[in-house]
Order: structure tokens, then C-alpha cells, then sequence
């Protein structure tokens, strides 16, 4: 009943939409809309020379910046995109067949590309490619017009089996997908609201829906009503609010790429401008809402929007006598990493909540290393791709969490010879796959003095420029940095109370943003935010 009601929703969301195009065009949907009739909204085109453009749908064939993507595989050109809702990173598979995650912010690393995996994936694409992320699961769809129907763990490029090819008509020839609900903590129905995928045919000019998609069975929804050459990207925009739902596409009609919005519930198609001339799209995406995970005292993952508030969801992370210390997310392939009080390192499914035991820290000659302490910092060095861990007693770890080994560094000390601090978080900035040393800083926040430091150089453990947080904050922390804001960000409990806080990392200073459920051992952001 829920999905129905969605559904609904769906069709009340477009209908509206397509009834207040009406006042510009009557019959003829080729007339775009005015600026102030459409939303402000950026979504990122890519074209088949291996480049990035950020547009604005009220200015759809002036593109805010265009870049091209580097490291990739020699010869490789990129067929399609999507951003990953459980993370913000955008993701491309590639016509060697290889997945990788795409650095999008303006900087000294921007279009990098990182592949995920060690190698392309297993099966060979065929024809033109539909990507995008299934929220419930995250995992990525894949199809092609030559039937090819797949399903891509993100962290690996790995195919999950059992997948059928698709069908319903004689000879598909999907060209893009989409599915609706694109954000973090989406459950499947009947328990959540559940989602849909989408799928668009340019040989029949019709919009279908892949149901059920594993099968891949091809349910006709309405004809596009227009006679298009090519599809070159389909995305749906996060929904919090029915309303706010926002399908478009990039299409090919009388030689020039265009964006459309898609009624999904007549598949028509309505311009809203002419895309960035000469140059061929295969790909559109949508950036996703803002995602942050919380680490409960009680082993729960708890999914929120760290602008305002809003609860995602919650997942149950089992990991039965052992208690988690903190996490964060690998910014080399988007997973996210435990530690736990019996010093191993832990994979967790962000799809599922499921907990992995991955390694156990050990010195290069297989010697355990054990923790020590009992509040613990927790974050990736973005350069080195190794993760950070300190504790309140001053312990200071550099962990290769691909096999546990550890390299034990200089214990914590204020100042060169100064007293141990009672750091209980840390976070480096610039969280980013192949950001160069000297771009990315490693903060500490000792709760017993209230105070922000800089760890420099992280490897001796020194902390130097203290800034006063202005609170009076417990132990228990969930601190990380956000790549796009360059704030830090916390959950303090002061008092008797938990909340979300802002830092300004140049002066320490807290701004309270909302209340929150705590205590917490953990805090990771998304890379978007």
C-alpha cells in the first residue's frame, strides 16, 4: 500500500508539473519552459571526449564548468554515470569495462578518476549502457541495448549472480535507466516505500518499467511522443517530497541533445533546453541529498541529513562480544570501516547493515597490536589511503586495512615533549582518492579541554594550534570533515543533551544545528557535503 500510495503520489507530482508547463505550450511540447518555472537544480552531463559538465536546469546549454576525467585506463572512454546515493561519489563504468568513482570537486584533483576493483568486471558490455544505483540495495544496475541486465557491487566492480536478460517485447534495445527513491536508507517495500526502475527504449520511443528488475521483464508505461535518435542519460531526482520528484533525460532529436523531463506516468516527454552544443552526451546525474552515518553505543548505523536533520534510516550492525569504536568511509572505494574493541578492522554493508570481520592489527612481522584506551578517533588518511586511530590515552596506529598491518606512531603529546591529550576524534580533510599530502590536514578534538587541535606531523603525534570548541563536550564523539564545505562536523553531548554541531576548523567555534539522538562512538560524512 505504501509503494501504491508513492506511485500516486508519482502521478499527482508529474501530472502538476505537466499542468503548469501547459501555460507555454498547450500541445506543443517541444516549447521549453521559462527560467522561473524550473527548478534550480545541478546535474552533471558527461559526453563521449571523457568530460564533465555541471549544468543548471534553468540554463541547460551554458554549462557552470566543464573538466575532463583523468587516470583513466589508456584508450577507455566513459559510457555512463550516476552519483551513489549511500555515498555522494559519482561513479562511471567505462568501454574496457572497468568501474570507477570520479572526483568532482574543484581542486588539485578534479575529474581524478579511481577504478574500483583490480580489474574490469567480469562480463564484457555490449551496445549502449544504462547505469544507475538501486537505493534499497546499493548496488548499481547496469544494462544495454543488446539485453544485458547486471547488478555491480560498488566496491568492488563484482556481479552479483542470478540476473536474467532483458525482456517483454521483441528485441529491447534500452538505451538508460533510473530509479526513483535515489537516497541513502531507502527500504524495499512493503516495509519502506521501495522504488522503481525505469527504463527507456529509443527503437520504440516508449518509457517501460523494469519489473521485477533482477528478471528483467519490460512493462510498457505510454510512448515518449517523440521520435528520438538517441538516449544519452536518465536520472530521477532524491525525493524527499513527492513534489520534489524530478525525472529528466538527455535525448537526441533532429541531430541536437536536448534535456527532457519525463512524465512517468505517460512517458511523455517536455523540452527544457538544448544541451551544451557540439559535443555527444551518454550520460546524466543528479547529485543525491546529503548523507551522514551515526555509530550508536549500541552497534546501530543511523542514516540522517546532516543539513537539517532528517532521519534516512537505521541499520542494526551485529557484531555479537564486540563493541564498535568508531567509523568511516574509505574515500579509495567507498566502504565503510569499523573498529572494534577487540582491534579488528570490520567492513560494513551499507546496503544491509552487515558486518564483516576483515583483518586484525598486527605489526609486518605479524605481532598483534592491541588497542588501548577507551575512546578511539577513527579516519582515513585520503593520501596515503591508510586509517588513522587514537585514543584517549595518547595511542597513535597507521592501519593498512587491506591486511592489518599497523605501523605504531609517535604517541599524542601537546606541543613537542608536551602531556598526553585526552583525544577522543579526529578527521582529515580534503577526504578525496589521490589528494597529495600537502592538501589534506588531520584534526583531534580532546574532550577533557574543550579544544580543537591540528595533528602535525600526523606521524609524530604532535598537536599543535588549539582552538577552544566554546563547549563543555563528553567523551563519546562522531567527528568528520566535510569535502565540499571544508567544516567539521560533530555530535557532542553537552549536558545532558546530544546534538549536531558545525566547527570552524580555522577557530574552533560551534554552531548547534539540531538536536540528536546520541551518545555516539562514530560520526562519517558523506562526500558531498
Amino acid at each position: 500500500m505504501k509503494l501504491l500510495n508513492f506511485n500516486l503520489r508519482l502521478v499527482v507530482a508529474a501530472c502538476a508539473f505537466i499542468l503548469s508547463l501547459s501555460m507555454y505550450s498547450c500541445d506543443d511540447h517541444r516549447m521549453p519552459p521559462s527560467g522561473p518555472s524550473l527548478p534550480d537544480r545541478i546535474f552533471y552531463a558527461l559526453s563521449d571526449n571523457n568530460q564533465l559538465h555541471e549544468i543548471n536546469i534553468k540554463n541547460t546549454g551554458a554549462p557552470l564548468r566543464s573538466f575532463a576525467v583523468i587516470g583513466l585506463e589508456q584508450g577507455e572512454m566513459l559510457k555512463a554515470i550516476d552519483f551513489r546515493p549511500a555515498t555522494g561519489q559519482l561513479y562511471a563504468i567505462g568501454s574496457l569495462h572497468n568501474l570507477y568513482q570520479v572526483n568532482v570537486k574543484t581542486g588539485d584533483q578534479e575529474g581524478k578518476a579511481t577504478r574500483i576493483g583490480t580489474a574490469p568486471i567480469a562480463v564484457a558490455l555490449s551496445g549502449q549502457v544504462g547505469f544507475d544505483f538501486n537505493p534499497t540495495v546499493d548496488r548499481i544496475r547496469v544494462v544495454t541495448s543488446s539485453t544485458q541486465n547486471l547488478r555491480l557491487h560498488p566496491e568492488t566492480g563484482a556481479i552479483v549472480p542470478g540476473d536474467g536478460a532483458l525482456n517483454g517485447y521483441a528485441n529491447p534495445m534500452i538505451g538508460a535507466v533510473a530509479y526513483t527513491n535515489s537516497r541513502a536508507g531507502v527500504t524495499a517495500a512493503p516495509a519502506g516505500v521501495g522504488t522503481t526502475l525505469y527504463d527507456i527504449d529509443p527503437s520504440t520511443d516508449m518509457l517501460y518499467i523494469q519489473n521485477p528488475p533482477n528478471p528483467g521483464g519490460l512493462v510498457p508505461v505510454g510512448m515518449l511522443g517523440l521520435d528520438i535518435q538517441e538516449v544519452g542519460g536518465f536520472d530521477i531526482s532524491p525525493d524527499v517530497n513527492a513534489a520534489d520528484v524530478y525525472p529528466i533525460v538527455s535525448v537526441k532529436f533532429g541531430d541536437k541533445w536536448e534535456l527532457d523531463f519525463v512524465d512517468l506516468a505517460t512517458g511523455k516527454l517536455q523540452k527544457l533546453g538544448d544541451l551544451p552544443a557540439n559535443v555527444n552526451i551518454t550520460g546524466i546525474a543528479i547529485p543525491p541529498l546529503p548523507v551522514a552515518y551515526a555509530l550508536t553505543d549500541n552497534g546501530m548505523l543511523k542514516i540522517f541529513n546532516p543539513e537539517n536533520g532528517m532521519e534516512y534510516g537505521t541499520k542494526t550492525v551485529s557484531t555479537p562480544g564486540v563493541a564498535l569504536q568508531g567509523i568511516d568511509i574509505r574515500p579509495a572505494n567507498g566502504r565503510l570501516y569499523a573498529l572494534g574493541d577487540n582491534s579488528k578492522i570490520y567492513g560494513i554493508d551499507l546496503g544491509n547493515g552487515t558486518a564483516t570481520e576483515l583483518v586484525s592489527l598486527k605489526l609486518a612481522d605479524n605481532t598483534p597490536v592491541m588497542l588501548s584506551g577507551t575512546y578511539f578517533g577513527v579516519d582515513f588518511n585520503p593520501a596515503a589511503d591508510r586509517l588513522r586511530v587514537v585514543s584517549n590515552t595518547g595511542q597513535s596506529l597507521r592501519i593498512n586495512v587491506n591486511d592489518g598491518v599497523t605501523i605504531v606512531d609517535g604517541s599524542l603529546k601537546i606541543g613537542m615533549g608536551g602531556p598526553t591529550p585526552y583525544v577522543t576524534a579526529v578527521a582529515y580533510t580534503n577526504s578525496y582518492p589521490g589528494v597529495v599530502a600537502a592538501n589534506t590536514s588531520l584534526f583531534d578534538i580532546d574532550s577533557q579541554t574543550n579544544t580543537l587541535y591540528k595533528q602535525m606531523p600526523p606521524n609524530d603525534g604532535i598537536l599543535v594550534d588549539p582552538k577552544s570548541l566554546g563547549i563543555d563536550v563528553a567523551p563519546g564523539i562522531g567527528f568528520d570533515i566535510g569535502n565540499v564545505s571544508g567544516k567539521g562536523y560533530a555530535i557532542f553531548t553537552v549536558g545532558s543533551n546530544t546534538s549536531f554541531y558545525a566547527i570552524d576548523l580555522a577557530t574552533g567555534t560551534t554552531t548547534h544545528q539540531f538536536p540528536y539522538s546520541g551518545p555516539v562512538r562514530g560520526l562519517a560524512v558523506g562526500f558531498g557535503l
